[in-house]
């Protein structure tokens, strides 16, 4: 099972890290205030009152061993960003944070975080998307548990065409999409002939089952 720390349990914290428990992670939450941690006890594996930006607390807590880790902090800036440069020197793999401008993500970018969130602008933008075309799916919701993935083709998968690896039929999943990482150029509903390579990354449409089942076959 997948450990994730979440840093900071205010309303996007929680909320976040409470799915996260609910979709069968390891979930440690961590924020300062008592009763904040008090609210959320129950609803995660683990909920610790620690001050996040002390490094020696990340690594009493074990936060050094989770698989990752998400920054939620909200108003201090200079928290989240030490926070982040704390989790990335500690040796954490891949760990999230959230900005509140776009020069705080340019930080947290620099500390080493892996993906910069902005919920806000994010929610803002899929909202005006969807009032342009209520018909344009940005995610899949309200279908149980199918979503879109992006992965990086395993060596198992370069030099192979959509026909020979035959995903629909081996793991009921479909690629939608294939991106091109040198332009950023995507090739959508790529045809059976295509061939995959270490430039592509692969839009999949499927279900979580899938792609763990797809990610321990091919597992590297």
């Amino acid at each position: 099972m997948r450990q994730i720390a979440v840093i900071g349990l205010g309303n996007f914290g929680y909320y976040l890290a409470k799915e996260l428990y609910s979709k069968g992670f390891d979930v440690i939450g961590l924020d300062l205030h008592q009763e904040v941690v008090h609210k959320v006890k129950n609803d995660l594996n683990e909920a610790v009152i620690a001050d996040a930006t002390d490094k020696d607390t990340l690594m009493a807590l074990g936060i050094d061993h989770v698989d990752l880790a998400v920054v939620t902090i909200g108003t201090n800036m200079l928290a989240s960003i030490l926070v982040t440069f704390h989790l990335k020197q500690m040796g954490v793999d891949r760990v999230y944070a959230k900005a509140l401008s776009e020069e705080h993500g340019q930080i947290l970018s620099r500390m080493g975080a892996d993906e910069i969130l902005f919920p806000e602008k994010d929610l803002a933008i899929s909202l005006a998307r969807h009032i342009e075309n209520p018909n344009m799916l940005e995610y899949l919701p309200s279908i149980g548990d199918h979503g879109i993935f992006e992965l990086t083709p395993p060596r198992g998968f370069l030099n192979k065409t959509l026909r020979e690896l035959d995903l629909i039929n081996q793991f009921s999943l479909q690629i939608i999409a294939v991106k091109h990482i040198h332009d950023n150029a995507f090739t959508f509903i790529p045809k059976a002939d295509f061939k995959i390579n270490e430039n592509h990354v692969l839009l999949l449409l499927g279900t979580n089952q899938a792609m763990e089942k797809l990610s321990e076959e091919f597992e590297e």
